[in-house]
C-alpha cells in the first residue's frame, strides 16, 4: 500500500513538471510563436534619476 502511494506521488509530481514545462516546451505553449525580449513593452520604462530613501525617525 505504501508502494502505491509512493508510486501515486511521483507520478502526480512528474505531470506537473511535464505541465509547466521543466521537460522542455509546455504543451500549452506549443503552436505559439514567442516575442523577443527587445520588443516587451519599451514604452512602458521610464528612465529617471533615484528616489533617496525617506529618512526614519
Amino acid at each position: 500500500m505504501r508502494f502505491l502511494l509512493t508510486l501515486a506521488v511521483i507520478a502526480n509530481l512528474a505531470l506537473l513538471a511535464y505541465g509547466q514545462g521543466f521537460f522542455g516546451l509546455p504543451p500549452a505553449e506549443q503552436g505559439r510563436t514567442p516575442r523577443p525580449l527587445s520588443q516587451r513593452n519599451q514604452q512602458v520604462l521610464i528612465l529617471g534619476a533615484p528616489i533617496p530613501p525617506a529618512a526614519n525617525p
